[in-house]
């Protein structure tokens, strides 16, 4: 048996329509359906039914039951391929409305991002990655699928494919505990334009598209949002660029990849304020990403430092809050996402 799919069921994979990139992750929704067989409010999916990516291009659902139509057309099921702009498979459904043929296609943790960075280097994203555009302890669902689980409780087939991919990692070392005296360096906001083009500079080696457009993963453009204006978002994100990035770059040179910077939303992360942003290093090994958050919370006036695994490549998730940063003796000033909904404050952990 499998979960039949809906309009307005999800699907999740990547676009490839966005130039220059090759393609970029995205999800989306199924966006027809019969008009005529209704499941639980919501019109049947059926074979060439049509998908949206949350970056509006489309595309079609190209595989689909051989036994159980709908309108002449075979009904769409969880697993069911999406080709076109949209590239992926259909990963929401009803689970009480099945149908009698499983789908031959199974969801894999297989790539969904394949880009190439500065200096050449690929670097290959998986589902279990997709950890690093939802990764605070607030709104983390608890899993490591993509896209993110926000606003809602997982289902079980999240849940059982969320464990299904975890590759939580074994404790070699701890930090101590201590951290620096809180201090929150004044920030001198810059006039942006609105909006302002991605080279727009927020510190000597950082621009706006660097945390914005340009990350690896949100790909978000600055808008105003969550009560903060556009000119407030840029200046949390200018505060963030020149406490936290120029001296990571000082100290080791171009960070190879940020994620995930601004993003839009209703403001409970710190990303959706302009406030925070997750960064990788790619060349380095465990042991050396366990030093550069050792090194930030040694010597950066940062608000929250979490060092995140869960993924294939751990990262680091810094947030800097011009306003104020949280005060030192904070249960949840530093701390490492061990897995998925998993964190331990006030240790740093060096994992393999």
């Amino acid at each position: 048996m499998a979960d039949t799919s809906r309009e307005f069921d999800q699907w999740n994979g990547i676009c490839c329509c966005h130039p220059p990139a090759p393609c970029v992750p995205m999800g989306g929704w199924i966006i027809t359906g019969s008009a005529d067989t209704i499941a639980q409010g919501q019109k049947q999916a059926r074979l060439v039914d049509m998908t949206v990516g949350y970056c509006g291009h489309t595309g079609q659902i190209v595989s689909a039951s051989s036994g159980v139509d709908c309108n002449s057309r075979g009904k769409v099921r969880v697993g069911d391929q999406v080709t076109g702009c949209n590239i992926g498979n259909v990963i929401t459904g009803l689970p009480n409305y099945q149908t009698c043929e499983t789908s031959t296609v199974t969801i894999t943790s297989e790539p969904f991002i394949i880009h190439t960075v500065a200096k050449g280097t690929p670097v290959t994203y998986t589902e279990v990655d997709g950890g690093n555009v939802d990764d605070e302890p607030d709104i983390d669902g608890g899993l490591n699928i993509y896209p993110p689980v926000v606003g809602r409780a997982p289902t079980p087939a999240e849940i059982q494919r969320s464990a299904d991919i975890d590759v939580s990692p074994t404790t070699i070392h701890a930090s101590d505990s201590s951290a620096i005296t809180v201090t929150t360096p004044p920030v001198s906001c810059l006039l942006a334009p609105e909006p302002a083009p991605d080279s727009f500079q927020l510190s000597t080696n950082v621009q706006l598209g660097d945390l914005s457009s340009n990350t690896l993963i949100s790909k978000k453009s600055v808008v105003a949002q969550a009560g903060f204006t556009y000119q407030e978002i840029v200046c949390n994100l200018q505060g963030l660029a020149e406490n936290i990035l120029e001296p990571l770059i000082a100290q080791y040179g171009n960070i190879q990849v940020i994620t995930s910077g601004f993003r839009t939303g209703s403001g409970s992360s710190q990303h959706e304020r302009g406030q925070a942003c997750d960064i990788q290093y790619l060349n380095f090994s465990n042991q050396q990403v366990f030093e550069v958050s050792q090194f930030i919370k040694d010597n950066l006036n940062y608000d929250q430092l979490i060092l995140e695994y869960g993924g294939n490549k751990p990262w680091i998730h810094v947030s800097f809050n011009r306003a104020g940063n949280r005060d030192s003796s904070v249960s949840n000033k530093f701390g490492t996402r061990v897995s998925a909904g998993n964190y331990q404050w006030r240790d740093l952990l060096y994992m393999t």
